[in-house]
């Protein structure tokens, strides 16, 4: 896991949240767990076209839910974006091994 992603927690928490509740099946479950597991960076694996159809997929059914939002509700969703990309700036972690051996870390998934 040595991509600059997952030193953001927030980041690497969307990654452990998709890599644990989507399936084998899943394009998106199986980037996270691609990404997670070393195997490839997420730009690597965002590249793969199975990973990327869905990744365009996702985008583009949250941006018509945040559009379809009234106004002070997207106001408020807006505010708190803005709120998680000024702190995340600052928040970064040190990468750990998890148990060592990345293989184990991916079977945690399945």
């Amino acid at each position: 896991m040595t991509d600059e992603i997952l030193r953001q927690p927030l980041a690497r928490a969307v990654l452990t949240t998709l890599a644990r509740s989507r399936g084998g099946d899943d394009p998106l479950g199986s980037l996270a767990r691609t990404v997670l597991g070393g195997e490839a960076d997420l730009r690597a694996a965002a590249a793969f076209s199975w990973h990327g159809r869905a990744l365009d997929d996702a985008f583009t059914a949250s941006l018509n839910e945040r559009d379809a939002l009234p106004r002070d509700e997207r106001a408020e969703w807006e505010r708190q974006a803005q709120q998680l990309r000024d702190a995340g700036a600052a928040l970064t972690v040190e990468l750990e091994p998890l148990g060592g051996a990345t293989s184990e870390g991916r079977e945690e998934w399945r």
